[in-house]
């Protein structure tokens, strides 16, 4: 072999490890204590949770859509939307970007399964963003976990079948949520749901890690499912939350020990607005919650609903998240908007 062959193979290596190396993920840690982003966030008080997904158009809570072409919001309209969330006070917002079936709300390089081979074909994530800066909201993003024996649509989608064959679950999760955190601009806080459902080989560490070195200044936010905010089932987490649960009766203690060190993480109090008897998930408060709007669903009784926001005030919680959800063309119906903005009032004591 010729000398200047190898030198240019030895260069070659040497640039590959060298990229390698600085590809590498910096182990990042919540707050240790209350911080001025942190206490910006307290701040907020008021979220609201936008379910929109495959779901609605199918009327199923946990969908196992296989087919991009049911989901065609022809009057989707987020400005309408964000009218509403500032008329209500609503500080921040979050979309459900992808949900239990995989059906991704932008033109994901993962996947086909993805509203670019829907009839919509729009950037969903991008409409919503945008509205959200417009009406000076902060733009917040969900994404659903999966990759486990419990779920995976590799099982019934064939689409996802084919494309696992040549990657896994693992790392279609970090790309995609590589390409949220860097095709939109500054994402205020991620969602990350079912990590119980997960590829067994993710960590909620390396998830977080990802998030946070794309962005340090985001809020990465890993649900704890329905309890009182006791348990951290998952970290790291910048936030606790209570799944349809306020805090404790004792208060929420927002400075936690965990492996020998402090933390401060403030309270979220996810609270559903639907109520649908005969699809309920049995989960809320209240008889019949369920997360997505369907034609036999309604909104809750704004007093019912604020009974137990003002429980998670005075209990030490910081912020509420309203699940509310528009329905299969994009919108509100006018008496879910009316409600949204009624319970605003009374949240902020304008009422």
């Amino acid at each position: 072999m010729k000398l200047q062959s190898i030198i240019t193979i030895c260069f070659g290596i040497t640039l590959l490890m060298w990229s390698c190396n600085s590809e590498k993920v910096v182990k990042h840690t919540p707050a240790n204590q209350k911080t001025e982003a942190i206490a910006e966030w307290e701040s907020l008080r008021f979220g609201a949770f936008v379910h929109f997904n495959d779901n609605t158009c199918l009327v199923r809570e946990f969908s196992k859509n296989t087919d991009p072409a049911v989901f065609n919001p022809v009057n989707l309209d987020f400005d309408s939307m964000m009218t509403t969330f500032q008329e209500a006070g609503v500080k921040y917002a979050v979309l459900t970007t992808r949900h239990t079936s995989g059906f991704s709300l932008w033109d994901s390089k993962l996947t086909k399964f993805d509203v670019a081979e829907s009839p919509f074909k729009k950037d969903v994530v991008r409409l919503f963003v945008d509205a959200c800066r417009k009406h000076n909201i902060k733009p917040c993003l969900y994404y659903c976990l999966w990759g486990s024996k419990d779920w995976n649509p590799v099982s019934w989608n064939p689409t996802i079948k084919t494309e696992l064959e040549t990657t896994t679950p693992k790392q279609i999760i970090l790309s995609q949520l590589a390409e949220l955190a860097e095709n939109y601009g500054d994402i205020y806080a991620f969602w990350l749901d079912m990590q119980c459902w997960a590829d067994t080989t993710l960590s909620p560490q390396e998830s977080y890690d990802l998030l946070k070195s794309k962005n340090p200044k985001t809020f990465v936010h890993f649900n704890q499912h329905v309890q009182d905010g006791s348990k951290v089932r998952y970290f790291p987490t910048d936030i606790i939350n209570g799944e349809e649960r306020t805090p404790p009766v004792a208060g929420h203690n927002p400075n936690r020990e965990i492996d020998g060190q402090n933390y401060y993480l403030p309270f979220e109090y996810e609270i559903t607005s639907q109520r649908c008897d005969s699809l309920s998930l049995g989960n809320g408060l209240m008889k019949g919650s369920c997360w997505f709007t369907f034609p036999v669903s309604q909104f809750y009784p704004v007093d019912s609903l604020y009974k137990y926001i003002q429980q998670n005030f005075d209990r030490g919680g910081s912020n509420i998240l309203l699940s509310t959800a528009p329905d299969k063309t994009g919108t509100y119906s006018q008496a879910n908007s009316d409600s949204i903005i009624k319970l605003g009032k009374l949240i902020w004591g304008k009422e």
